[in-house]
């Protein structure tokens, strides 16, 4: 009997509008809290960036992910405009593809054989297989990411030089030795021009 008295003193007491009202607001409260965090989470992450070597590259795609042409431009370009004689310096490297990334993966194979034997004497054998292959994760502080057994990065097609200084063959000379030597390319995917 108390408990029928309380149960009905409670639901008499949450029945009052205002306080469905008060319930509505607090929840609301707490997933703008929720988003909020993770908002300024990721904006101290992107502030941490800055300090990367790659200066200028960086800075300029702090949410976009540098792609593996823009990495090797930079750096090619960084190296040729501070060989003597070469003044300012324009490089373009095209791939075959982009990188591919292999990862580990738990593999089970299974093979079941079955035999059947018909009334007229004859026999027939069922084999079935199966293959399953599991990627394998790692956990780390920012989520799940599939283990990396093996990464490959894209052949270079082709890169073309735009120099100030190429004018001069021995300076051009030396630009295309030393693109041909970094990417470890054969010659004639190699082109070396002058600047305006």
């Amino acid at each position: 009997m108390e408990n029928n008295k309380l149960f009905n003193l409670l639901k008499e007491f949450l029945s009052k509008k205002y306080i469905a009202n008060i319930l509505v607001l607090l929840a609301v409260a707490i997933m703008a809290l929720i988003v909020s965090s993770d908002f300024f989470a990721k904006d101290s992450k992107a502030k941490n960036i800055s300090n990367d070597p790659l200066g200028d590259v960086l800075v300029q795609q702090t949410q976009q992910q540098i792609t593996e042409e823009e990495l090797v431009e930079y750096r090619l370009k960084n190296i040729l405009k501070n060989m003597q004689g070469v003044g300012e310096v324009e490089v373009m490297v095209t791939f075959e593809m982009g990188t591919e990334i292999i990862p580990a993966s738990n593999t089970t194979k299974s093979l079941d054989t079955t035999e059947e034997k018909d009334s007229g004497g004859g026999t027939r054998v069922i084999a079935s297989e199966n293959l399953t292959e599991t990627v394998v994760v790692a956990n780390e502080a920012n989520g799940h990411k599939p283990l990396v057994l093996k990464e490959i990065k894209p052949q270079v097609n082709g890169v073309i030089v735009v120099a100030e200084g190429a004018e001069d063959i021995e300076v051009k000379a030396r630009l295309y030795d030393a693109v041909k030597t970094v990417l470890q390319i054969p010659g004639h995917k190699v082109q070396v021009y002058s600047k305006k």
